[in-house]
């Protein structure tokens, strides 16, 4: 006679359990993906692309007046006192200029300093607080009701100075 070799239910098999394990793992991971990306969205993912095109027309506007107008600018900023000072040279005296100091990754540093006239070329404006690291620095004035700008991306430091509109 044959000897029966005892057979036992696959529920208390280990093979089967591991495979469940597997995939049930994977549907965790999946679901969890799903809730993570439906609630933080991409920050830097533009929805309107028509409307950033149209951005940056106008910021090729605003760049090209700058270049006619023969406008450059010295930008340095004091942590201590907590003042930026710019030196703007060229055709163009505003009323008033924004500086804006953008980080390229974090929305949350991004950085706007209103500048004041003080005498002659000299514009100052308050700081809220240190600016260091990598930024896009945007001069933003205005001449005959037309907006100029000028652009640089800089790696801003303690005590040194940006040149923009090279």
């Amino acid at each position: 006679m044959h000897a029966q070799i005892p057979v036992t239910p696959w529920y208390k098999q280990f093979w089967p359990w591991f495979m469940i394990s597997l995939l049930a793992l994977s549907v965790v991971l999946g679901l969890s993906l799903l809730t993570v990306s439906i609630l933080k969205g991409d920050s830097l993912v533009v929805d309107n692309y028509y409307d950033a095109g149209k951005g940056i027309n106008t910021a090729l506007d605003r760049e090209k007046l700058a270049k006619q107008l023969q406008l450059t600018a010295n930008v340095s900023f004091d942590d201590e006192s907590g003042i930026a000072e710019l030196t703007l040279t060229g055709n163009s005296r505003p009323a008033q200029l924004s500086l804006s100091l953008i980080s390229p990754t974090q929305p949350e540093k991004d950085r706007r300093i209103v500048m004041q006239p003080a005498e002659g070329n000299l514009y100052r404006g308050n700081m809220q607080d240190s600016v260091q690291g990598r930024r896009f620095v945007e001069l933003i004035g205005q001449e005959g009701g037309k907006d100029w700008r000028l652009f640089e991306e800089e790696t801003l430091v303690t005590g040194s100075s940006v040149q923009l509109g090279q």
